[in-house]
């Protein structure tokens, strides 16, 4: 058994923390990159907190971590697991468990009330990992992708619809739109924090109403929110607002991370559109108050 040395982080392990995380992830079912920019921005718009997230140490070596968000969620003080990693030769050893006993007195102690995370459903170790701590599944999520110029944009422009960019979103009449609630790193707050790298266009009707937005992030195309009023749908409203934030998206492809299944509209404009589902995630909470 490794001699494990658990620690909070400060900001000035990041860079030891990036190259672990590019260990870890080597393997991934999911390709994965991360720049020193990427990680920054990662940083921002999931709320982590280097004095709350762990790292596991062999010697002077970071062989795992855990990257920990801070927030509210339904309106509960909440920790995100914005990543769990483990270098693959120091798997077996239950590092998962060990940091997560390492990291929940602290969330206690500083009035954290539950543990929030996703995990890619067929990544069964750490499903298991995750079930034995105490998390619990809330709902399944689904990711989709696709190249800008594979998408099916080509339809008629909805008639007497404005859509332009808006400096100050008006959430309260978008959550009115919503047929689901976003998850953590698409939701109100996270777009909010990485406000430099957000973007949000409206769609308005002939009387100025509000009847569609989407908030995006122009560098790696990832969608956070789209939402349609319900009396407007059908008419093409949500494909003009792709079709316009795809003109200001700065990547190649455009993707819906973590869209609830239970979201049968939205997962239908999906397939229609040409998205390619990519994989399916589980939303995990742990009540630790």
């Amino acid at each position: 058994m490794p001699d494990f040395r658990f620690s909070f982080l400060t900001h000035k392990d990041l860079p030891q923390l990036r190259e672990t995380f590019l260990k870890a992830f080597a393997d991934y079912v999911v390709p994965v990159q991360l720049s020193e920019e990427q990680l920054k921005d990662k940083v921002e718009r999931e709320g982590i907190e280097p004095s709350f997230s762990v790292g596991a140490f062999v010697g002077e070596e970071m062989v795992g971590f855990i990257l920990s968000g801070l927030g509210e969620w339904q309106r509960r003080p909440t920790a995100y697991n914005a990543g769990t990693g483990v270098v693959p030769t120091y798997r077996g050893y239950g590092l998962t468990q060990k940091m997560y006993a390492f990291l929940v007195p602290k969330l206690r102690e500083s009035g954290i009330e539950q543990c929030l995370l996703e995990v890619i459903q067929d990544n069964t170790p750490a499903l298991r990992a995750y079930q034995s701590i105490g998390l619990h599944i809330t709902r399944s999520l689904h990711c989709f992708r696709a190249l800008k110029q594979e998408l099916l944009l080509l339809v008629e422009e909805p008639e007497q619809i404005t859509i332009s960019p808006t400096g100050q979103p008006d959430w309260k009449t978008y959550r009115c739109l919503w047929d689901v609630e976003p998850t953590w790193q698409n939701n109100i707050d996270s777009i909010r924090r990485s406000a430099g790298q957000s973007q949000t266009l409206e769609a308005r009707n002939k009387h100025q109403e509000i009847v569609g937005y989407i908030s995006f992030f122009r560098k790696n195309g990832a969608v956070a929110q789209l939402a349609v009023d319900e009396q407007w749908r059908g008419q093409g409203i949500g494909t003009a607002l792709l079709r316009e934030a795809g003109k200001l998206v700065e990547a190649p492809s455009i993707m819906f991370i973590n869209i609830e299944d239970t979201a049968q509209t939205m997962l239908s404009f999906m397939q229609r559109r040409h998205f390619r589902l990519i994989l399916k995630q589980y939303e995990m909470l742990m009540p630790i108050a």
